[in-house]
């Protein structure tokens, strides 16, 4: 699912609508490309947007997965007969850990790690040592994990400490997961909906809890707006949620019979 118009131009005026700014904007056309994406100044918080798309988890990601299941198959980790789907929950605990290791690689290189360095050195470019970080990813496209599988990746990785017990991606104190052009589907019901899911990593971190909740009730009056539709929001948990016309995908394992 390949979009046409960069989610940015969504994004950045919905953004400057209630109050935020863009770095860009503060630091020059010249600034460096480790800049994050957005200030929200009153809640001393700097967000940096990430997109998930179709090239977030391609045919390289797949293979990766099924050569995993293939090695599991070949040592007796796992019995595969034919064609059937395989359940991370059915899995032995070494194999799940491998599995949720292979799955979050691309998102802890290429959306947490990136992010915790651009909002670091956002920090440092806008003089706001005690400023906040958010990151904020957004589903536009991405089709091969549904939102559960997304939004437990996510959390997993900023669960991830240093030996010494400090947070590794430190820079981050708060996530939030949408769908901004992706509708998604509950079970149960067949209307569609996007959603919002979001969270500090202190819970009693009102500075940041402040900045989310303003962003969680701004988003979809925005999108009703822009788009002159009714939007159903959904928010809580994503574990029944499925992406619309998205089908369930399995990565092919190659396993050598000799």
């Amino acid at each position: 699912m390949k979009r046409t118009t960069p989610l940015q131009s969504i994004v950045d005026p919905f953004v400057k609508g209630i109050g935020g700014e863009l770095v860009s904007e503060l630091v020059g056309n010249d600034s460096p490309p480790s800049s994050a994406d957005y200030l929200f100044r009153r809640h001393n918080v700097i967000a940096e947007l990430k997109t998930l798309q179709t090239e977030s988890f391609g045919d390289p990601f797949r293979r990766k997965l099924g050569d995993r299941m293939g090695n599991w198959q070949r040592d007796g980790r796992l019995r595969v007969f034919g064609t059937c789907r395989v359940e991370s929950k059915r899995l032995a605990p070494e194999c799940q850990e491998d599995l949720f290791n292979v799955m979050a690689s691309p998102l802890q290189r290429h959306v947490v790690g990136d992010a915790n360095s651009q909002i670091k050195s956002t920090k440092e470019t806008l003089s706001m040592p005690g400023a906040k970080g958010l990151l904020w990813v957004a589903s536009d496209g991405n089709e091969d994990l549904q939102p559960n599988d997304v939004w437990f990746l996510l959390t997993r990785i900023l669960q991830k400490k240093h030996k010494s017990g400090e947070p590794l991606f430190s820079s981050i104190h708060a996530l939030a997961y949408f769908s901004p052009r992706m509708q998604v589907q509950m079970s149960g019901s067949k209307q569609p909906a996007i959603f919002w899911f979001s969270g500090c990593r202190q819970p009693d971190d009102q500075q940041m809890a402040g900045c989310l909740n303003e962003l969680y009730s701004a988003w979809p009056r925005y999108v009703a707006q822009a788009q002159r539709i009714a939007i159903r929001h959904l928010d809580g948990t994503p574990e029944n949620l499925r992406f619309l016309g998205v089908p369930r995908r399995m990565p092919g394992i190659q396993v050598d019979n000799n």
